[in-house]
């Protein structure tokens, strides 16, 4: 019996241990499994707040630059934030702010939620530290920005094939007017007896007559034996269309074009310290702007000023300056120098094509050369004919030029090269062509308007200055909206390097990216 008791202690003992040993080994397991759930909900709890936290900062930088300047958007679809925030100063730190506000939306799901609060899987992180790091402004590295932008408006309004032609033509035209005036630049004043002996090579007039006078003759050699011996008629002094020329030139070249006109001309000017280009600049740091990667640059931003900018043509405008096509081009600080100065590089342009055409067509060469006989005549000099010849040409090219502008700045067409059809000027109306301009002023069918002039002239313009300029008309232009005073290319913001820190539990994370119109 004993024996039977002692077996049955002894089994019951090996069947609790049996059954402990089970119960630590299940234990020691669900502890680790736990430590496993703990360590897995930890990452978990990491990964989330990393997410969340970018989300959250590519949230607040969205909603920063969906805010762009909406005058400058809708005025030449540009697309940058005013860093200005209406003042006159680059507020960094406004954008920070703004940064933040939005990307709280998601750090704290509890913001401003009506229904009072997260659930169970929200995690509110606690913002800390945040900083712009880096940032790119319209005027960084030469305006790289503000180039990019206004090239790739330009396509998207106009696109690439429709910009091909007028790019095609312009530049044909441009290469036109180039030889043209190299061509009227090989013309000189030193050469006028070659160039007369070579149209009496052709039959177009007579050689200077040789006056033979004897010693013991006391009549003089009249100016009817002169004009004779040129086969031509005698132009008296008072007569010499030259002098009137000459007097004519004297006036100025806008009261030559307008004539009464010229006292309404507009006579807006800009001061000192107004333009973009007259301080300097503030600077991005941290982030190199987007170039244009596409060809035809310079054509772009010379559409994006004739497309968006008025000139003379356009009449006066309700803007700082009226003629900012021709601000553009001249640089000038007011209206009328400007104006001014395009019609003066205009009328060299049209004088060389005027002046080519006199050189080459036979009748105008003989008509010059008839009347330069008779003025030699009327001066009892027939040695000065062929020099006269030439001076006749040269005013008849400036005075042809002269009706060219007017038959433009009216709204009218002037082809580049000219030909007998579309010439204007008579020969004898040298010495009087403004008052004969009513008379003898036409426009052409086929040929080119003053904007494709303009065009032609700012082939000439360097990129970096004509880009310059047509920031500092934007930035006038933008001013004049209401509330937009202060407004300043060099505060806009392209683009935006925001790092921003958060903590939750005993963690804390950071978070860094960059945003911009060029992304």
């Amino acid at each position: 019996m004993r024996d039977t008791m002692r077996n049955w202690l002894t089994d019951n003992r090996r069947e609790k241990m049996s059954r402990g040993s089970i119960t630590l080994f299940v234990s020691l397991l669900l502890l680790v499994l736990l430590g496993l759930i703990l360590a897995g909900l930890k990452s978990m709890r990491q990964a989330a707040a990393r997410t969340t936290l970018a989300s959250a900062l590519e949230q607040g930088m969205y909603s920063v630059f969906a805010q762009y300047d909406r005058e400058l958007f809708e005025d030449y679809g540009l697309l940058f934030v005013d860093g200005g925030y209406g003042t006159a100063d680059l507020r960094l730190d406004e954008v920070l702010r703004e940064t933040e506000t939005y990307a709280e939306y998601i750090l704290d799901p509890t913001k401003n939620n009506l229904t009072g609060g997260g659930n169970l899987l929200s995690i509110r992180l606690n913002r800390e530290k945040g900083s712009v790091t880096g940032y790119v402004l319209a005027t960084d590295q030469e305006n790289t920005a503000f180039r990019r932008q206004v090239c790739e408006q330009m396509k998207l309004q106009a696109g690439a094939e429709l910009l091909k032609k007028p790019s095609d033509g312009v530049s044909r035209d441009g290469d036109k007017a180039d030889k043209l005036e190299k061509q009227a630049g090989t013309y000189r004043a030193e050469n006028a007896q070659e160039y007369y002996e070579q149209d009496v090579a052709e039959g177009l007039c007579r050689p200077v007559p040789s006056i033979e006078q004897s010693e013991d003759s006391e009549e003089e050699v009249s100016a009817e034996e002169i004009a004779e011996g040129f086969g031509g008629n005698v132009v008296p002094v008072w007569e010499n269309p030259l002098l009137s020329y000459q007097l004519l030139r004297g006036r100025g070249l806008l009261k030559l074009v307008f004539g009464e006109g010229e006292a309404g001309l507009s006579r807006k000017e800009i001061r000192m310290g107004d333009l973009l280009s007259d301080r300097e600049h503030s600077l991005g740091m941290g982030m190199t702007p987007s170039e244009w990667e596409g060809p035809m640059e310079k054509l772009l931003i010379q559409e994006f000023l004739m497309e968006d900018f008025p000139c003379f043509s356009d009449g006066d405008q309700e803007k700082r300056l009226s003629y900012q096509a021709e601000y553009a081009i001249g640089g000038r600080r007011n209206d009328r120098d400007n104006l001014k100065l395009v019609l003066s590089k205009l009328q060299v342009l049209r004088a060389a094509s005027n002046m080519a055409f006199l050189m080459t067509d036979p009748d105008k060469r003989a008509q010059a050369d008839l009347l330069a006989a008779g003025i030699s005549a009327g001066l009892l000099n027939p040695e000065l004919a062929p020099v006269l010849a030439f001076a006749i040409r040269v005013a008849w090219a400036y005075g042809e030029s002269v009706l060219d502008l007017q038959v433009l700045t009216r709204g009218g067409k002037i082809p580049l090269v000219k030909s007998a059809e579309s010439w204007q000027l008579s020969i004898e109306n040298i010495g009087r062509f403004t008052s004969a301009a009513d008379r003898e002023r036409k426009s052409s069918a086929t040929g080119l308007e003053y904007k494709d002039y303009l065009r032609i002239l700012l082939l000439s313009e360097q990129t970096g200055k004509l880009t310059e300029r047509i920031m500092d008309l934007t930035e006038l232009n933008i001013r004049m909206h209401e509330g937009k005073k202060n407004f300043r290319l060099d505060h806009c913001i392209d683009a935006v390097n925001v790092e921003l820190g958060v903590s939750v539990g005993t963690g804390s994370y950071t978070a860094e990216r960059s945003y911009g119109y060029d992304m």
